[in-house]
Order: C-alpha cells, then structure tokens, then sequence
C-alpha cells in the first residue's frame, strides 16, 4: 500500500500569528526560520515582559517542520513542549531570529526543538516540542477574516482582552487573535495565560520574570469560548518560585496543564 507523499505547506498567519508579528522565512521537513518584529508590545504591566509570547513562534516553527515532512491529509498538533525563557525580549522593533531543528520523526508524529534569538545572536528563548498527527482534509488554509496586529502600544494581556477575577485566576475570551489554524487556541497563546496566571498568584508587579514553562496539552481549547487559568503555588523560595496552571474551556474541563518556574529580577 502506497503512502501519500509528504509536502510543505504554505505558512498561515491565524490570529497569534498576528498578535505576535511571526513572518516566514523558510520551512522545510528537516529546518525551520520565521521572523518576529519586538515593540513595546512586549511589555507587560504584571510580569515586566511577555516573555511567554516567544512560545508563538517557536509552537510555529517546530509544529510546521513535522509538518512539511507528514502526509497532505495527516497535520501535527502538540502533545507539549517546554520552553526555557532565557532573556527578555527586546522591544526596540529590532527583528528576532526564529530557527527550528528536527529531532525525530516517525508515523506517529515527531519531536523537534527550535531557539528564538535577538538581532546580536543572543538566545532569548528554547523550546522542545513533542507533536502527533490527526487526520485532516488538508493542510490549513487562509482565514476568511484576515488579521491585524494591534498598534505596537498595547501590550498583549490587553490585545488578548485577559483580565484577573482573583488572584492567581485570570481568564482569556473567546477571541480571533488566539486562535491558530484550526480553529483552536494556539497552544502559544495558552502558554501566555499561563505566564500572566503564575505572576497574578505570586502577586508579581512587574519583579519577576518567568524562566522556564512546562505544558501538557490535554485536548484542544476552542478559541471562541473564554478559558480559565487557575493556579496552584507549589514552592515559595529566595531563588525560585513553581507554580501550577491548569487552564480550562467552556466546559470546565483542563485544555493544558503547566508548570511555571519564575525567578525574581536582580538587584
């Protein structure tokens, strides 16, 4: 029995595509390289910086690999990833460098890894993603609505609409600018939620940065309903703190589950 060949599809920018400014370069079964233009966009009134944000486009340019070697009606969605948050991004609408490497792959689905680093070559951020196939008519297509990003100024949590109803709660609405191409939350933008719940429980106010986030993605979010980001603090310390995020949709049942590490910012 003949196996459908495998093709590279084309790059769609979906709404946290456009939120994040991710631009491709080049996409290919074995390497990967987007763009993303930095701005004040990235700040953040809670966790200084969006760090979390960099999980956009590294979810893009490791999940498109697996892609462009998988057959035309297979596409790879995320089982989880961990991303180590090395620096702040720079906001100074310098271009940050996105490069994706394959690790492994087999019928299943393949496991990747990609960086994001700034305009001098330094790493802001990593990733190791871990993926699967579904099957699918074909490869995502072009939204009918097309995408803007916000004017630089407003920083994500606002673009997102989140908003904190308790402390160490915040919630996500339904909104295009989560969604990616299928029509669910981009498992980018659950990784923002996160971040922006861990600070809220450890009442951070703009001294803390996160340094690593660990998620298991449990079933998919739809991005037209609202989500819910609870935590858990596990570990209070004077080098780091752990917090637990389970994030859940309309139906009250978990999406993604993560572990957030978060440091305090140097004297």
């Amino acid at each position: 029995m003949s196996r459908t060949p495998p093709t590279t599809p084309d790059f769609v920018i979906n709404g946290a595509e456009a939120l994040v400014r991710v631009k491709p370069v080049d996409l290919s079964s074995e390497w990967a390289e987007l763009r993303v233009e930095s701005g004040p966009w990235l700040r953040d009134p809670v966790a200084g910086f969006a760090r979390g944000a960099m999980a956009v486009p590294l979810d893009d340019v490791t999940g498109y690999i697996v892609a462009s070697g998988s057959p035309r009606h297979s596409w790879p969605v995320s089982l989880g990833f961990r991303i180590d948050l090395v620096a702040d991004p720079p906001v100074d609408g310098s271009e940050l460098v996105v490069t994706g490497e394959l690790v492994a792959r087999d019928e299943r689905g393949g496991t990747t890894r990609g960086t994001v680093t700034d305009s001098t070559g330094a790493v802001i951020a990593l990733i190791t993603q871990r993926s699967h196939l579904i099957p699918v008519d074909g490869p995502p297509t072009a939204p009918a609505v097309p995408f803007e990003a916000p004017p630089d100024e407003v920083c994500i949590r606002t673009a997102l609409g989140i908003r904190e109803t308790a402390r160490g709660v915040v919630e996500l609405p339904g909104t295009a600018l989560a969604a990616n191409g299928i029509g669910k939350i981009h498992g980018g933008i659950l990784i923002c939620g996160a971040e922006f719940a861990a600070m809220s429980a450890l009442g951070a106010d703009g001294d803390l940065r996160s340094t690593s986030i660990d998620m298991a993605f449990v079933r998919p979010g739809s991005a037209d309903d609202p989500t819910t980001f609870r935590t858990e603090v596990m570990h209070v310390g004077r080098s780091l703190s752990v917090v637990r995020v389970v994030a859940t949709g309309a139906t009250g049942k978990a999406c993604a589950i993560a572990t957030v590490t978060a440091q305090r910012v140097s004297s």
